[in-house]
């Protein structure tokens, strides 16, 4: 079973996250590594020159991971390496000292408050602490007498608890500033009343999908909907029946586009879609399909059912079309030329004078 889309987009963005700060990070902590040589002097200076060693053998080696040696890694193994390889490198010159393990015991814990920013789940956390955590753990019984080790193994231990902690509430913060973008960015780009896109979205999608058009030589389409005689809806039902119409013709358009049609609410009872890769003859007979299932819509409302239709222009994007926008205001004028048709019907931009419309609605009396 795939994981659902909100936990794939949580770890996309630890991903891109963990990528951006990996190179920058990661250089300062295996400096910090090498610079606490001088602790180690202070310590115990007869071994300094084996731990100093062991600190820049164990930077080196967490160096592999702050850049994408390989391409395949992802950012977060790599940051599951150099943990590994900072964390065990501090550990192993703590045990090289007298008396290592039991004064820099802070130390070796500290780094355990960088596992919130790479773990991403309790296993995960498991798998990013076991390794350091037993390394800490067989050093300490080798290197420490029974009551150093096991106040050793209880600030570790608290230490992990804390890490544990920390881990939940960045992923939880994760996740509530991922569900207050998406409701912004839903809100941004969608009609409120209706809930299908809005004109700002509408224009950045016909302004791509001409780009695609005009780049790779394929066909494209806009249609202008507009509801017929939709001020007598709100004069005669009200408001609020007005309001259910345009929700109720908002979903009845976009159950019959193709997957890769488009479709929001341009203004007022206005519509637009988009039909990429379709000629005159297939958007045509979408647009149908679209004027006849609004055309039997049955809309519940107080003093009786609503019942609507919809005039549709069509334009077909030509080599003379400079912009986007010129396509939709040929579609604008097909759909006007449809209104002085008789209306619920569909027009194509270019069509001469006269030429019957594309469908009639059988019941000429409009709402």
């Amino acid at each position: 079973m795939n994981p659902p889309s909100s936990v794939l987009t949580l770890h996309a963005r630890a991903e891109a996250d963990l990528r951006h700060l990996l190179p920058r990070v990661g250089p300062a902590l295996a400096a910090i590594l090498i610079v606490y040589t001088v602790w180690d002097f202070l310590l115990d200076p007869a071994h300094v020159l084996q731990s100093g060693l062991t600190r820049a053998a164990f930077a080196v080696l967490a160096a592999l991971a702050f850049w994408p040696v390989v391409p395949t890694c992802s950012a977060h193994l790599r940051a599951a390496w150099a943990h590994w390889m900072l964390s065990s490198g501090v550990i192993l010159a703590s045990a090289q000292l007298d008396g290592g393990l039991v004064q820099g015991v802070g130390g070796i814990v500290l780094g355990l408050f960088l596992v919130p920013f790479i773990a991403n789940g309790s296993a995960h956390f498991a798998k990013v602490v076991a390794p350091p955590a037993l390394l800490f753990v067989a050093c300490s019984v080798l290197a420490c007498s029974l009551p150093e080790l096991l106040r050793g193994i209880l600030l570790y231990a608290s230490a992990l608890a804390v890490a544990f902690v920390q881990m939940h509430i960045a992923v939880a913060l994760r996740r509530y500033a991922q569900a207050v973008e998406s409701r912004l960015v839903r809100e941004a780009s969608h009609d409120p009343l209706t809930g299908i896109h809005n004109r700002a979205w509408l224009s950045q999608a016909a302004a791509q999908a001409f780009s695609s058009a005009r780049r790779y030589r394929t066909e494209l389409v806009f249609a202008m909907l507009d509801i017929d005689h939709f001020k007598r809806v709100n004069d005669s039902y009200g408001h609020q029946a007005g309001d259910e119409v345009l929700k109720a013709v908002a979903r009845t358009m976009q159950g019959t586009l193709r997957e890769t049609d488009h479709a929001g609410r341009f203004g007022g009872e206005e519509f637009c879609c988009i039909f990429p890769q379709a000629s005159d003859a297939s958007a045509s007979l979408c647009a149908e399909r679209i004027r006849q299932a609004i055309a039997a819509l049955e809309v519940p409302a107080e003093g009786g059912t609503v019942r609507v239709t919809i005039s549709i222009g069509l334009a077909r994007m030509q080599d003379t079309h400079a912009t986007w926008e010129e396509v939709l205001k040929q579609a604008d004028e097909a759909l006007y030329a449809a209104k002085q048709s008789g209306r619920n019907c569909v027009r194509i931009a270019g069509e001469r004078a006269g030429t019957k419309p594309a469908a009639f609605r059988e019941d000429s009396t409009l709402v």
